[in-house]
């Protein structure tokens, strides 16, 4: 039965909004050709009325035969990935919330009031199909060979026939086995909407609120490597098969391959359901994080008893290359210790060094809190938007401590301007004589800031 839009969109849980399903989401202008017209009539007194009408043709391209990287959020399974999912139908995440609606899978447009099926779908090939290979070409060799089927599509402005476009031939009866029916593409897509307040993001920006998500419609095979690809359906609505998988009479008599364009693909492998998240957690080493030194068999020598020492106090021997190019060892401490600790040997550091510590018993530095400084510094530096900020603030500061400085001389000048002379007897050269003075204070004060900075 056809689908009708909901009179609200439909949510995960009515009092927690974290993440709201929507069935569609249509673009203002679907792909294509477009034409504004604007027409006035003039009439004057008793003459004759005189028309005026004007023309603007314009097109609305949309992705087609290759995806911008930047529409692809992700897909799941991810590629390359090893697990239990024989029960996960993969899916791709665009960041285009209208991606999948901004083409149809019909040749003219579809009829109203019902949902819009999808151009796009993620096809599934498990290892024994076997996975079509690769194929890239040119939109000129699209059409193929007369046993190889590929829907006439007219050329859109922009498109040349040399474009490049990559493309899988699939096996007639495999493409009816798999390929997902008219009804299947109204189902296949939908978008999330995601509160950005349930979302972390390294610059402090709220991330897109909406994404459009297209999924398969086979699920892999435990013990086996599968390959997913996200390809385009246009122009497919009379040859895909029926709901039950029965081939459909529009395709050309003769017809043993199908060509499809293939937006993205990724590979994974489904393990069987003996590695299960459970299973796998289950089976974690739980002596793993135990520490690595065997007390028992220690000596008590004094090198014995300072590692186990160090190694009781949370440290670990790290590899340790000093700024003059030596290779050294140096302990090495996170912050989670089994013991209490002291307070930092300084509340703030200008860089890094000042933080490290030498044990003078073993010879060896300390650089826990120096690693802790630099790791800090490089977030900080990485972070466009805390770095902006931070800028901004240090020379705001910097120039209302200047300011505050020349405007405490100034006063003190004036003051003693006024207090040398009776009022309106100062003279030019006790003016000049205080301007002077200020200007040489100001270029000392500049020049002690410039050496200090230096060193």
């Amino acid at each position: 039965m056809p689908l009708k839009r909901p009179q609200r969109p439909l949510t995960q849980d009515p009092d927690n909004l974290s993440v709201t399903f929507i069935p569609y989401l249509l673009p203002p202008l679907a792909s294509g050709e477009y034409r504004i017209s604007a027409s006035q009539t003039v009439k004057v007194g008793g003459a004759k009325p005189v028309p005026f009408e004007s023309f603007q043709d314009f097109v609305v391209l949309g992705a087609r035969y290759r995806l911008d990287p930047t529409l692809l959020n992700s897909q799941s399974p991810c590629n390359g990935a090893r697990g239990d999912f024989s029960r996960q139908l993969p899916h791709v995440v665009l960041n285009a919330a209208t991606l999948p609606w901004q083409r149809s899978p019909f040749v003219k447009p579809p009829v109203t009031g019902e949902a819009p099926p999808s151009w796009l779908a993620v096809l599934l090939f498990d290892e024994n199909d076997p996975p079509p290979d690769l194929q890239p070409m040119t939109m000129a060799n699209l059409r193929g060979s007369d046993k190889v089927f590929f829907p006439l599509c007219s050329m859109e402005p922009g498109e040349k026939d040399t474009d490049p476009v990559t493309v899988i031939d699939v096996d007639i009866d495999l493409f009816n086995a798999i390929a997902p029916s008219l009804n299947d593409l109204r189902w296949n897509a939908h978008v999330r909407r995601v509160d950005p307040q349930a979302k972390a993001s390294l610059d402090n920006s709220l991330p897109q609120l909406d994404y459009a998500v297209v999924v398969g419609n086979r699920l892999p095979a435990a013990g086996h490597s599968s390959v997913a690809h996200l390809v385009s359906l246009e122009n497919f609505a009379p040859y895909l098969p029926g709901d039950e998988g029965e081939p459909s009479e529009a395709l050309p008599d003769g017809t043993r391959t199908v060509r499809l364009v293939s937006l993205a693909n990724w590979t994974f492998n489904c393990r069987d359901g003996q590695q299960s998240f459970a299973q796998l957690f289950k089976a974690l080493k739980t002596t793993a994080l135990c520490m690595p030194w065997n007390a028992d068999s220690a000596t008590d020598t004094g090198s014995d008893k300072l590692v186990e020492n160090a190694f009781g106090l949370g440290y670990s021997a790290m590899n340790h290359t000093l700024r003059n190019g030596e290779q050294s060892v140096s302990w090495y401490r996170g912050p989670l210790l089994p013991v209490s600790t002291t307070s930092m040997p300084k509340s703030s550091a200008s860089h890094a060094d000042e933080l490290l510590r030498y044990d003078p018993d073993s010879g060896m530095f300390d650089v826990s809190y120096s690693a802790a400084w630099q790791l800090g510094r490089l977030l900080a530096l990485q972070n466009s938007s805390f770095a902006s900020t931070l800028y901004r603030w240090k020379l705001g500061h910097t120039q209302q401590q200047l300011q505050d400085w020349a405007n405490n001389d100034l006063d003190s000048a004036l003051a003693d301007l006024s207090l040398s002379a009776a009022p309106g007897q100062a003279t030019g050269s006790r003016v000049e004589r205080v301007l002077f003075d200020l200007l040489e204070q100001a270029v000392a004060d500049l020049t002690e800031s410039i050496i200090t900075e230096k060193n």
